[in-house]
């Protein structure tokens, strides 16, 4: 019968598919999905990095969750960003230096650096003298060294050897210039050099 017609979903109340609470959901469902591609793009570089800085796998790794969360949060931010893995890559640094803080509180002294838990994120970089000084507690103290004396120097020099990223990948990483990338791990090795006392490295790798 004419009065008995079914009224459509939108007249009960039912949901809608341009509905903006289901726009919503949708648009967030996309988010998920491009910020699960990028971190499993450079899942392995942040690993290696956060590796890099706490020397332990198990240590690494829960940081790297936490920085993943932060990235989570703000991946609008990072997706619009101009430099997008420069911006992940500063929420990854901030989320491994929070952990070592938290760790060192807790434990009440310096985080232990034990070597053979970094060495299977290691690898082979081009610089012999690295090479041969990798997992060597002086290694960690000539770095922290120069972190506080030069931050963005040592920052180039635990991605260029701890990271085994090319010139390229630093900059991108720092939102820096390549020049200024290889100046900046060259300067920070010859430091590095003088701070362990070993022989001056001349020119480093270019």
């Amino acid at each position: 019968m004419p009065g008995d017609t079914a009224h459509p979903a939108s007249d009960r109340g039912g949901p809608l598919s341009d509905s903006p609470e289901q726009e919503r959901e949708l648009a967030s469902a996309e988010l998920d999905r491009e910020f699960a591609d990028f971190f499993a793009e450079h899942k392995d570089n942040f690993l290696r990095i956060a590796a890099g800085r706490l020397r332990n796998l198990h240590d690494a790794d829960e940081a790297l969750m936490d920085a993943a969360v932060q990235m989570h949060r703000k991946w609008p931010r990072i997706k619009a960003h101009a430099n997008s893995i420069a911006l992940a890559h500063t929420i990854l640094g901030a989320a491994v230096t929070d952990f070592y803080r938290r760790r060192a509180r807790h434990t009440d002294r310096e985080v232990p650096v034990p070597g053979p838990s970094y060495s299977a994120y290691a690898d082979t970089p081009t610089v012999d003298d690295i090479l041969a000084l990798r997992g060597y507690d002086g290694l960690d103290r000539a770095l922290a060294t120069l972190a506080e004396r030069a931050p963005m120097q040592a920052e180039c020099v635990r991605l260029r050897y701890l990271g085994d990223k090319e010139f390229e990948e630093i900059a991108a990483c720092l939102n820096i210039t390549k020049g200024a990338a290889k100046t900046n791990v060259h300067l920070g090795l010859k430091k590095m050099h003088a701070l362990m006392d070993l022989p001056d490295p001349g020119k480093g790798d270019s």
